[in-house]
């Protein structure tokens, strides 16, 4: 579904976002990349859906270049921002993008995804009056309804309320089922150890570790202690006791 071969970029020619970055995601499978904020996450994200232009490297998507316009109706990608059309309503925002991407729009799962996420008085409203948690459930909403190969989510699920994050865990599970791949991009360990599969974790644009998220816990307590040890967290520690 998703190669990424030897990818390397840098905003400029001194500080490099991502190194010599390579992994594979086949179809029906859910990946979460994990790491601190300033970890290269986004810059990855950005570049699979063509929102940054390659420097070195190559990426595809169903065996074709990813900047291809036919291919990118085959991503759905959920920033982690929430920059929406504001003059649409709700309804006018998901009936666009289901038009965008040539899929009918399905009425009766609309209705039961608005109301999982308590929405459904709110969808002939305009977004302008949505709040941040409102904003992330119509995007998510979008996702689910479009059904598209493959769903990139960065960070969706911050600022949604715990009753609609659990319902998106669950339609996450069936979207796999289904046989979408998944992409989930956080840096919450603990939830990437409740709904995740596979794990990459990046430091410093770089992938540390590749594996399966269960193999991983047998070996260590949580990702937490995983990922103390890439970032030196016992020395850390001890300077901070130390000078502080």
């Amino acid at each position: 579904m998703l190669h990424i071969k030897n990818i390397k970029y840098s905003y400029d020619k001194k500080n490099v976002v991502l190194s010599d970055m390579n992994f594979e995601l086949e179809q029906g499978e859910f990946l979460t990349i994990a790491g601190p904020n300033g970890s290269g996450k986004t810059t990855l994200i950005k570049l699979i859906t063509d929102l940054l232009k390659m420097k070195q490297g190559t990426i595809s998507i169903a065996s074709m270049p990813h900047d291809l316009p036919q291919i990118k109706k085959k991503v759905v990608y959920l920033s982690s921002e929430d920059y929406l059309p504001e003059f649409l309503t709700g309804f006018e925002y998901v009936k666009m993008l289901c038009e965008m991407y040539d899929c009918p729009l399905n009425k009766e799962a609309m209705d039961r995804l608005a109301r999982y996420y308590s929405l459904d008085r709110k969808l002939h409203e305009l977004i302008e009056g949505y709040s941040h948690g409102m904003k992330k459930k119509i995007q998510l909403m979008s996702a689910f309804l479009i059904e598209a190969p493959l769903l990139i989510i960065d960070e969706t699920l911050n600022g949604i309320d715990v009753e609609a994050k659990e319902a998106t865990k669950l339609l996450l599970k069936q979207y796999q089922k289904n046989g979408g791949a998944i992409i989930f991009c956080t840096h919450d360990l603990e939830l990437v150890e409740e709904i995740g599969e596979r794990v990459i974790l990046i430091n410093k644009g770089e992938i540390h570790i590749d594996g399966m998220i269960r193999e991983l816990l047998n070996e260590h307590q949580s990702l937490t202690e995983v990922f103390k040890q890439l970032i030196n967290y016992e020395e850390m520690k001890d300077e901070i006791s130390k000078y502080f």
